[in-house]
């Protein structure tokens, strides 16, 4: 199979012909048919997430590596076991696979999972290929008429944003809601916000194209956080946000963001941009405030989401389709910081 594959960290992919492993007991292979670029593959392609202080977080994975844990195609084949989805199906492959015995994963977590590396694109070869072997055929969604591209995007940008939504409760309907990071995640977060919450949707970003997608998307108002005064503005006008989602994940979006959070608030980090921040720990309890990382989501929240959007309920996010050669450009592109929405991969 045409592959985009890492040989080495920091290098550009390169275009390789491997060969698929093949399904067996309880296994599949899906031909892929999209793949998204997420901010993750940047991260697993430079070898690192950033801790702070110089610190490292090191990717442990074998080389050749195939990265992509955004994917969509139709079943080409089941192994022993398998019942269904039948070959030729459309289906979203869930990507963050555990062992599927621990304790974790028996409580339906199993994207926490330690004691086995097979999350897809991460772990093991993922989407930038034309197929993908899945360890475990209940990890394939059918996608019915959905639009090409949207279940992929889903199975990460609209999991995390579904999953942290979740996590920030029932706030009071006439309470804000912040977003923090107007990319490819975010975006879907604004969408699912719309669909999920009765609140209005504040989005925040330094790029003004990004503000202005959000604004035609249908938030309530996109604030720049590099504005002097931003933080106490917005707490002058609204008393702040009973809840925050940051999608970035970096020193700059903690500070405005917990800062832009009234008492009694939850603030829920997803982004893995990096960094450190130094915590005054006091003020956390004396504002009952609640902070929460999230990472990815449930296989179960996968298949709500992906009902929700079969039902056309969340708005469909914004996608730029580009062939499976140009992966290196496409890295390149959303390091720069010039991807709105997701760039989707067609082998």
């Amino acid at each position: 199979m045409k592959t985009q594959a890492m040989t080495a960290f920091g290098k550009p992919l390169e275009a390789l012909e491997l060969e698929p492993l093949q399904p067996g007991p309880g296994e599949a292979l899906v031909r892929v048919t999209r793949a998204g670029v997420c901010h993750s593959d940047l991260h697993i392609h430079d070898g690192h997430f950033d801790l702070g202080n110089d610190a490292k977080l090191p990717v442990m994975i074998e080389m050749p590596a195939i990265l992509g844990h955004e994917i969509e195609g139709e079943v080409a084949a089941l192994g022993a076991g398998v019942s269904g989805p039948a070959p030729g199906t459309r289906v979203a492959v869930y990507p963050w696979l555990g062992c599927g015995k621990c304790t974790v994963c028996q409580r339906g977590d199993q994207q926490l999972c330690v004691q086995a590396r097979r999350a897809l694109g991460v772990a093991k070869w993922g989407g930038m290929a034309e197929f993908v072997h899945v360890p475990d055929a209940e990890a394939l969604i059918p996608l019915g008429a959905l639009a090409p591209g949207v279940g992929a995007v889903a199975m990460c940008s609209g999991l995390t944003a579904f999953s942290a939504l979740k996590k920030l409760g029932a706030p009071p309907p006439e309470e804000p809601i912040l977003l923090l990071g107007l990319g490819g995640v975010g975006l879907m977060g604004l969408a699912l916000a719309k669909a999920l919450l009765p609140n209005p949707i504040v989005a925040v970003d330094i790029d003004p194209a990004k503000r202005q997608a959000a604004l035609k998307r249908g938030a309530a108002e996109a604030i720049d956080p590099a504005a002097a005064d931003a933080v106490q503005d917005f707490l002058k006008r609204t008393g702040g946000a009973a809840g925050a989602i940051d999608f970035v994940g970096a020193p700059a979006t903690y500070t405005f963001g917990t800062s832009a959070v009234r008492r009694g608030g939850r603030y829920v980090i997803v982004g893995l941009f990096g960094g450190a921040v130094n915590v005054p720990l006091a003020p956390i309890p004396m504002r009952a405030l609640t902070i929460a990382g999230s990472y990815v989501g449930r296989l179960d929240e996968a298949r709500e989401l992906i009902s929700l959007m079969r039902a056309g309920k969340v708005e469909t996010p914004i996608l730029e389709e580009r062939p499976l050669t140009s992966a290196n450009e496409a890295l390149d592109d959303l390091r720069a910081g010039k991807v709105l929405g997701r760039i989707i991969l067609t082998p």
